[in-house]
């Protein structure tokens, strides 16, 4: 019988948490894994988006709604970039292939 103060062996592998901790953690992690998803997703949407084959009276007809979007978009990147300058990071432009 093992007594409450022994150290677990090398053999017994690394320790994982259990209880309410371990759950948050979990759920913290497939929350960052989600939104990182959830940009990757955006980029892809916003390449299939293409106005350059729209003709002038349909680009005014969405002209507002278009602006809305594009200042919307705008907004949450530049949240979301100066959240991650704010604390000390860089963020780098892919390079080229």
């Amino acid at each position: 019988m093992r007594s409450i103060t022994a150290v677990p062996s090398v053999a017994a592998g690394r320790v994982k948490p259990t209880g309410p901790r371990a759950t948050v953690d979990r759920l913290r992690t497939r929350d960052r894994i989600e939104s990182i998803a959830r940009l990757r997703a955006a980029v892809r949407a916003l390449g299939d988006v293409d106005v350059s084959g729209w003709d002038d009276s349909t680009l005014t007809e969405h002209l507002d709604e278009l602006s809305r979007a594009l200042c919307g978009l705008d907004a949450e990147l530049s949240r979301v970039a100066e959240s991650v300058r704010a604390r000390g990071f860089r963020i780098d432009e892919p390079l080229a292939a």
